[in-house]
C-alpha cells in the first residue's frame, strides 16, 4: 500500500520513509504521487490549526476519498477531534510513547478501514457527535442517517410489514401524508421504491 509521509521537518520525514521500507507491504510515496496514497502518515509535535489545514489539503488531493490519515503527535485538543475526523483522520499514535512498530500497525489498520484512537480521543469524539445530534440535528428534525425523524418512523413501520393505511392510523397521519413521506425519501435519495428506502435506512443505522 502507498503511504505518503508528511512531517514538520525533513529529517523526521526521511527517517519515517526509511523505516516504512522495513515493513512488508508498506511503500513510501514520493511527494509527486501524493494523490495515490492509500494512507497519509503525518508527524506533528502538537496538533494546531495548521495540522487541521494539512489534513484538509491531503483529503482534497486524494483520488481515493476513503484514504485515511494516521497522526503521530502529542495531545489532540478536543475542539479539533471532530473536524480532523471529517478530513480523514482515522488513527492517532502518541509520539512520545510509540515505537515505529505501533506506527506501522496503525497504518495497516487504517488501510483496512479501521481506527486506532486513544480512549481520550474516542471519548471526545463521542461527546462531540452527541452534542451535534442534540444541538443541530434533533432541532431540525433530522438523524445521522440523513433521514428525518418522521421518515424513520414511517420506514420502521414499513419494515414491520404495515401498509400505508395502517401506518397512518398508527402515527395519526392521513394515508396521503404517509405516501408523501415515502415519496419524499425515495425522490431525495434517488431510490426506486419503498423497499429500497427501507434497505437504505437499515444500511445507515436508522432502523
Amino acid at each position: 500500500m502507498g503511504v505518503l509521509v508528511t512531517a514538520e521537518d525533513a529529517l523526521t520525514a526521511e527517517g519515517a520513509r526509511a523505516r516504512l521500507r522495513d515493513y512488508a507491504g508498506l511503500r513510501p510515496l514520493p511527494a509527486a504521487e501524493r494523490h495515490r496514497a492509500d494512507v497519509h502518515l503525518v508527524f506533528a509535535d502538537r496538533f494546531t490549526g495548521a495540522t487541521l489545514d494539512l489534513l484538509r489539503s491531503l483529503a482534497a488531493d486524494a483520488h481515493d476519498p476513503g484514504a485515511g490519515a494516521v497522526l503521530v503527535t502529542g495531545e489532540v485538543p478536543d475542539r479539533y477531534v471532530l473536524p480532523a475526523v471529517q478530513y480523514g483522520l482515522r488513527s492517532v499514535v502518541a509520539r512520545t510513547a510509540a515505537g515505529f512498530d505501533a506506527v506501522a500497525e496503525a497504518v495497516r489498520e487504517t488501510a483496512r478501514g479501521n481506527a486506532v484512537l486513544p480512549s481520550g480521543i474516542q471519548g471526545a469524539l463521542i461527546d462531540q457527535v452527541l452534542g451535534l445530534r442534540s444541538s443541530v440535528l434533533e432541532p431540525a428534525g433530522l438523524t445521522f442517517s440523513g433521514l428525518g425523524i418522521r421518515e424513520v418512523e414511517v420506514l420502521r413501520l414499513l419494515a414491520e410489514g404495515l401498509d400505508t393505511a395502517d401506518i397512518g392510523r398508527r402515527l395519526n397521519y392521513s394515508e396521503r401524508t404517509i405516501k408523501q413521506v415515502i415519496s419524499g425519501v425515495t425522490g431525495r435519495l434517488g431510490l426506486r421504491n419503498r423497499t429500497q428506502a427501507v434497505a437504505y435506512a437499515f444500511r445507515h443505522g436508522a432502523l
